[in-house]
């Protein structure tokens, strides 16, 4: 058997784990965001489902076995892991740096960050949306090159190969395994993905285009806002890769007054709000969010 760097104990649905050989039909990226504020790092999992579903009836998704491997730049030393959902080992060791790494041509450092065996409430899964999973520190401050492992890495055959390790990324929930008692479970992690991808997909999702996002650089405060123009109805998701905050909502006419506002409580990750604007007048409008973190705003149009 497979020596594990983790302190997880591979989750089997009823009777023993056996490690699963295929992919399930409800399969998650991994993904990670950097705060450059607060100089943090996040790992997250994106899932391409939603709860519940035919395999979990349940509106939450739940899970005992995940592994999250980080793939870092050399000399980049992980620190400060802190939880989010669920239990995660605080002193990975980095490998990479072996000469038997070396000599396979991998210039890459790698750490594999497991979760606790006991079972995680994830919470409700949307798909496309980023849960939060566990947050970090880097000694290299916004570095691109923090990111998940892909599955075909060829760290991964190198460390199975000559080391008996099994280092790839997974993740086993409920949803991903058959409700039998005979099912095998089947392995979840699909590929890595990064934020532009993951907010691109939503605009397409809710029937925007790329060019109704924020700029590359807001993306720590992404929002979305549709329908655009709205009449009735205009519903907002904003991203955002820290605590809980309150953050103020207004809608600015042409001349500078605010004429619709409010207050909502966002989180870590995707937020949804729909807003009435109804009894709103035809015309175009500024829509701006604003928090003790940034500000943000967007054009926005209501058509009677």
């Amino acid at each position: 058997m497979k020596k594990k760097l983790l302190f997880i104990a591979l989750f089997g649905l009823i009777n023993g784990f056996v490690y699963g050989q295929s992919l399930s039909k409800f399969s998650v990226k991994y993904m990670v965001s950097y705060d450059a504020d607060k100089q943090l790092y996040t790992a997250w999992v994106v899932p391409d489902y939603e709860t519940p579903n035919y395999h979990n009836a349940d509106t939450e998704e739940k899970g005992a076995t995940a592994q999250f491997t980080l793939k870092v730049p050399k000399g980049f030393v992980v620190s400060q892991i802190h939880d989010i959902r669920g239990t995660w080992e605080k002193a990975p060791i980095k490998l990479g740096t072996e000469e038997v790494f070396r000599k396979e041509g991998i210039n890459a450092e790698y750490y594999v960050i497991g979760k606790a065996p006991s079972e995680t409430n994830y919470g409700v899964f949307q798909k496309g949306e980023p849960v939060a999973l566990f947050s970090f520190k880097g000694n290299v401050l916004n570095s691109a090159e923090v990111k998940a492992i892909e599955s075909n890495d060829p760290f991964i055959r190198v460390a199975d190969r000559v080391m008996a390790l099994n280092v790839g990324s997974s993740f086993y929930s409920r949803s991903g395994q058959k409700p039998l008692l005979t099912a095998q479970p089947l392995e979840q992690f699909a590929s890595p993905v990064n934020l532009t991808s993951v907010l691109a997909d939503l605009a397409k999702k809710v029937g925007n285009q790329a060019e109704n996002m924020n700029s590359e650089g807001d993306l720590n405060f992404q929002v979305l806002a549709y329908p655009n123009p709205a009449a009735d109805l205009l519903t907002l998701k904003y991203f955002l890769d820290r605590d809980d905050l309150l953050t103020q909502v207004a809608l600015v006419d042409v001349s500078g007054e605010v004429r619709h506002n409010l207050d909502w409580k966002t989180k870590r990750g995707i937020n949804t709000l729909s807003m009435s604007v109804s009894k709103m007048k035809s015309g175009s409008y500024v829509l701006r969010l604003s928090n003790q973190h940034e500000i943000v705003t967007k054009k926005v149009s209501i058509l009677k």
